[in-house]
């Protein structure tokens, strides 16, 4: 069986592969894949048209067998710059005035895939010599889905139009231009933290993504943005639905990083979710792969996207009814929250959808998942630093974080004591009985240090087998307490039987016996006066100096 980690970076390079390959697409459509607009007439509060007949055609040549047919006489053109204006959703249309074609909106003859011209905002300038005309639209349903969806006739201005779905839309395409700037910023800012070797976590990389896709599923989604990017509406159809797809891989990467780096032993669910993964790379390969062949539009495979969102929702259910009875930590408090926001947001969407039949003010996953991408980055910022101030194997401050706590200045006003150890004889346990042993061996002693000494004081491993803990307020009689305590919990230890044996070496140096000295002279002195403790011991026991170190 393919282990975990194999399996992972194969599930990363197939998502990039795919993410490629999408890209490709958008390239190509944006190059090469047109809608066929024919306007005769070019144009610089719109009034919704009601008085119009409707009939219905079947049709074998059309897509679902079936056109529409409208009609009205228009009475007036309106005063200044008129046009007729109407919003079409995965519809051809065609719009005659008197028995001219005055527009017609369908894919181009030369286009080699998908067949549908996306969501358009069809806008025909409008004469005074129109009025009294006849106005006949057909339009042509490309999806089943599509089939009965109304379509409003507006006659007014376009400059009018454009102000209005810019008002309307606003809020989302604030929100969206947020979250595809987050995700570009985190995911940048993720890479150099991994690139610096300050972090690892390629969790919140993938949050980055999820958020960028986020942004663009909803920022093409707009009708607005049909009139911003008019020329391109096609590639614009075609991006809001691969964004989805593109943003459910990286979502179910995420959690497979978040099992990975979990603290439980059993990581069956990291491999869990890394199928999961390969499954939504699979059906988001076989949608483009459909698209492309012209055997299906994105827009009909739209549901198998949703599937694999409902797939990941019943997963992390499931995930956390196991770690409730196991009482384990199946991933971190922060990967829960957004995780979870991020499905609700998105079920709560997608009913909106099925139930509305529109795509048109889906706020909960753009108003959720931001908040918790950017609460997830800094709370990652934060592990970083505090990684870069502590040492790997014992979690406890490291010498660079010592040395900054002994540069600080304001330090030697206060009444303070550094105590040094040293462990005795650390070299010989890792020569004879192996590093593992050694590495037992400092983490027993780190035990006995942070249940003796107090959270208000701080505990450096200054080095491989020497640690510091400095003092606040400190006295001859706290410091003998706290190393009394220290000796006495060490010799429990041995008298237990435990292997290997500890034995350490300890000295203090107080503030106020060396009133003219810095932290770091400071320091010194505790050091030295530990070498005595070091040399004392050793001769004692009537081992070789030597052999200790």
């Amino acid at each position: 069986m393919m282990k975990a980690s194999g399996l992972w970076k194969k599930a990363c390079v197939i998502y990039a592969v795919v993410a490629v390959l999408f890209t490709a697409f958008f390239v190509y459509v944006n190059r090469f894949e047109h809608a066929s607009k024919q306007e005769t007439r070019s144009s610089e509060e719109c009034r919704v048209v009601e008085n119009y007949t409707e009939k219905e055609i079947e049709d074998s040549s059309a897509p679902i067998g079936i056109r529409r047919e409208y009609r009205w006489i228009l009475s007036d053109t309106g005063e200044g710059d008129s046009a007729l204006v109407f919003y079409i959703v995965h519809h051809y249309a065609e719009v005659y005035i008197g028995d001219e074609l005055m527009y017609s909106l369908m894919p181009d003859h030369t286009n080699p895939v998908g067949k549908s011209v996306g969501s358009n905002w069809v806008v025909v300038p409008l004469y005074p010599d129109d009025s009294g005309k006849e106005i006949r639209i057909i339009t042509t349903p490309v999806y089943e889905s599509v089939r009965h969806r109304q379509v409003v006739f507006q006659i007014g201005s376009p400059l009018s139009l454009c102000k209005t779905q810019l008002e309307k839309d606003f809020p989302q395409l604030v929100l969206s231009v947020i979250c595809c700037l987050l995700g570009v910023l985190i995911m940048a800012a993720q890479l150099v933290l991994i690139w610096r070797e300050k972090s690892q976590n390629w969790s919140v990389f993938f949050v980055g993504n999820v958020t960028a896709f986020l942004g663009i599923w909803k920022l093409t989604d707009t009708r607005f943005s049909s009139i911003l990017f008019k020329e391109h509406v096609v590639l614009i159809s075609y991006l809001s639905i691969g964004a989805v797809f593109l943003g459910g891989i990286a979502a179910t990467l995420f959690l497979s990083k978040g099992f990975s780096e979990s603290e439980r032993d059993d990581k069956s669910d990291f491999g869990l979710m890394l199928v999961v993964s390969l499954i939504a790379s699979g059906v988001s390969l076989a949608a483009l792969c459909l698209q492309i062949f012209g055997i299906a539009d994105f827009r009909q495979t739209l549901p198998m996207a949703h599937m694999v969102i409902i797939i990941i929702a019943v997963l992390l259910a499931v995930v956390l009814v196991i770690q409730k009875k196991k009482g384990k930590r199946i991933l971190k408090r922060r990967d829960w929250v957004w995780a979870g926001l991020l499905v609700l947001g998105t079920l709560a969407d997608m009913i909106v959808f099925y139930v509305m039949k529109t795509s048109a003010n889906l706020y909960f996953t753009l108003l959720a998942v931001p908040v918790a991408t950017v609460l997830m980055f800094f709370g990652n910022l934060s592990d970083a630093n505090r990684r870069a101030c502590t040492d790997y194997l014992s979690g406890l401050f490291n010498k660079s974080r010592w040395e900054s706590l002994m540069d600080n200045p304001a330090i030697v006003d206060k009444n303070i004591g550094i105590i040094m150890f040293d462990l005795n004889r650390l070299k010989y346990v890792n020569d004879t009985m192996g590093h593992e042993a050694g590495d037992k061996l400092i983490l027993n002693f780190v035990n006995i240090l942070r249940n003796t000494i107090p959270p208000s004081e701080t505990i450096c491993r200054w080095g491989g087998d020497e640690f510091t803990v400095l003092v606040t307020d400190a006295s001859h009689e706290k410091m003998a307490y706290y190393l009394k305590k220290i000796h006495d919990a060490a010799d429990a230890y041995n008298e237990s039987g435990r292997t290997p044996e500890l034995y350490f070496a300890a000295g203090y140096a107080l503030s106020e016996e060396f009133p003219d000295l810095t932290p770091s002279e400071l320091l010194q002195k505790a050091d030295e006066r530990m070498y005595l403790d070091k040399h004392r011991w050793y001769s004692e026991n009537d081992i070789e100096h030597r052999r200790r170190s």
